[in-house]
């Protein structure tokens, strides 16, 4: 029997039943986590073991005895990062785990501690996470060398990452730690340098200019034209002849011979090559790069330095200590500036038992280095006056150049717009190609483009059209309408074109268009430069039965231009439209025949 109170709750609140129902589901749902929640036991840690001593590169953490009302957990998280890191460290891993699992096997480097954590997630109203304290643990293991590849070892100079530039009285010797099995077991690396005496270089080419073709600054824009003459001055070189015709690796620069670097073509041995010039040339070289012929930078010891005296410098020994969490172990010694050394370097296991050698890692002449990015000149001179008005030059040390390193500096600065050249020159030749693909890619398009126009009913089969105006008012007041055509697709049952930039020269055959080969001097087009900045369609209004133009296909504002309504032309440069082209006029918006206009069929293209 209800009560007086129950049955006025229940008219004050009609869904009082139904919040009681829910209520009841969520116990039966949540079961005995009603109230509870699932925690671990204060101060708990999980428990890591190695599951198989002969395979120290697998650990597993367990929290089964750890966990209190597990069965509430919605899910877990597992933390591991390398000991003396942050858990927030890019070194550090997360993994989520299910919830009704309470132990997980992972991976690990042997002879690197390990701390690891478990998180555990509960959503009920909201999300509750709890963490266990941290185990900490290391797995053992026997280093052992795989393979001490010498072409793995890098030797070059330190990046400083806090200053950002290469600190050129530091070396970096540097290799793959995959070289090793388990290399973070190794007791200590060590590297021992000698210096190499550099011999000047013999093949030098003579050439300093930098470049001998045409070059525009084409990222620049229409704003700055760097190109400029005056009579038969120019702010610029000449163009570039070809002595094999356009496609010709072969350039004509007179007496000067070619030049440009390419990066990777370098030597990483001493620079004392006296192989000829043309010998240091690639074949690979084609299209039409202002730099020439691609070819080896060398620079190299080019410049005269200080004799000196005595002895040949050594350098280190340094040892380095693991743990080695990068891919790459990298020893850091200090080297005289931009000098050529020889390196040792030695693999260590526990108890100073030798395993590995690699020796003769060369540091080359810093021109011959192409990891090297030399900083700016204004970077790393420094010019001031005295009383006396004479300049007074020094070298800023922030730069990582030091005063005795200005000469590989140069040579460097030298060879690294050498690779660059090359760099220019080799996209040139891979465009040239791109593009020679394009093209026959093209004439096959057209082909079929042609082939469906036919197949509709199409007088002019060709799928480019030129839309022009022999009045200089019309193409001032809407440049974007005139232009060349292009042949999209179907729309309302009729082919429709997209104005674009003409480069359609000699793209394909120009059989069965009936075109002129020859536009009249009294048409005028719209200039490429205008062509691409406003999209323009072509195409057929099928409610008033003529062609228009507008921005957007299908369009019904925006309307300028247009052909005759109940125009009978299968295409909009077929016979029947021709002379029926019309525009808006600009007061009150009626079509006005216009016979300054017209649609051409591949007319001059």
């Amino acid at each position: 029997m209800q009560t007086l109170h129950t049955m006025q709750t229940e008219r004050r609140c009609p869904l009082f039943p139904l919040l009681v129902l829910l209520a009841i589901c969520a116990v039966q749902v949540r079961g005995s986590c009603f109230g509870t929640d699932a925690s671990w036991n204060p101060g708990s840690k999980p428990i890591v073991s190695q599951p198989s001593k002969n395979d120290p590169a697998k650990v597993m953490v367990a929290w089964t005895t750890i966990i209190k009302n597990s069965k509430c957990v919605d899910k877990y998280f597992l933390w591991q990062w390398p000991d003396g890191t942050l858990k927030s460290s890019p070194t550090a891993t997360k993994v989520q785990i299910a919830k009704g699992t309470t132990s997980q096997i992972v991976s690990v480097e042997p002879c690197i501690g390990y701390r690891f954590s478990v998180e555990l997630e509960e959503t009920e109203m909201r999300s509750t996470n709890k963490m266990t304290s941290e185990t900490l643990f290391k797995t053992s293991a026997i280093p052992k060398v795989i393979n001490l590849d010498k072409t793995k070892f890098i030797a070059g100079y330190h990046w400083d990452p806090v200053k950002q530039v290469s600190d050129l009285r530091m070396a970096s010797i540097s290799f793959p730690k995959s070289l090793i099995k388990y290399p973070s077991c190794l007791d200590y690396v060590q590297v021992t340098g000698s210096e190499v005496r550099a011999k000047p270089s013999l093949s030098r080419h003579s050439s300093t200019s930098s470049m001998s073709g045409a070059v525009a600054w084409s990222h620049l824009g229409s704003t700055y034209n760097p190109s400029l003459s005056v009579g038969s001055a120019n702010t610029l070189p000449a163009g570039i002849t070809f002595a094999g015709g356009s496609n010709s690796p072969s350039m004509s620069r007179g007496s000067s011979p070619a030049r440009g670097p390419l990066a990777g073509t370098y030597s990483r041995s001493s620079s004392g090559s006296s192989s000829s010039l043309q010998s240091q040339r690639s074949t690979s070289s084609t299209g039409s790069s202002p730099f020439g012929p691609i070819e080896k930078p060398m620079y190299s010891n080019s410049l005269p330095r200080a004799k000196s005296a005595g002895a040949l410098k050594k350098a280190g020994p340094v040892k380095v200590q693991p743990p080695f969490l990068k891919p790459m172990i990298e020893v850091l010694i200090a080297a005289k500036d931009c000098a050529e050394f020889n390196f040792e370097v030695k693999l260590f296991a526990p108890s100073s038992k030798e395993i590995g050698k690699v020796s003769n890692v060369h540091l080359p002449a810093l021109a011959d280095i192409p990891t090297y990015i030399p900083p700016p000149i204004t970077d790393v001179m420094s010019i001031t006056f005295g009383t006396s008005g004479k300049p007074v030059y020094g070298v800023k040390t922030k730069s990582g150049v030091s005063a005795a390193c200005l000469p590989s500096y140069f040579e460097a600065l030298d060879a690294y717009r050498q690779r660059l050249e090359n760099e220019v020159g080799f996209h040139a030749a891979k465009t040239g190609a791109g593009q020679a693909k394009v093209s026959q890619t093209n004439l096959q398009s057209e082909t079929s483009q042609e082939q469906t126009l036919k197949t509709h009913g199409c007088v002019c089969t060709s799928p480019h059209l030129e839309f022009s105006t022999t009045a200089a008012n019309t193409l001032k007041s809407n440049p974007e309408s005139f232009g060349h055509f292009h042949f999209k697709g179907m729309h309302a049952g009729h082919p429709y074109y997209e104005k674009m930039a003409h480069n359609h020269a000699g793209a394909h055959s120009h059989s069965g268009h009936g075109h002129t080969s020859s536009q009249p001097t009294q048409t005028i087009t719209t200039p490429r430069s205008t062509a691409s900045q406003k999209p323009m369609f072509l195409f057929f209004d099928d409610k008033h039965k003529q062609w228009v133009f507008a921005a957007t296909v299908g369009a019904t504002t925006g309307i300028e231009f247009g052909s005759a309504e109940k125009s009978l032309a299968k295409c909009p440069a077929d016979p029947p439209a021709s002379g029926t082209w019309q525009r808006k006029s600009s007061i009150l918006g009626r079509w006005k025949k216009d016979a300054t206009l017209k649609v051409a069929c591949e007319t001059n293209l």
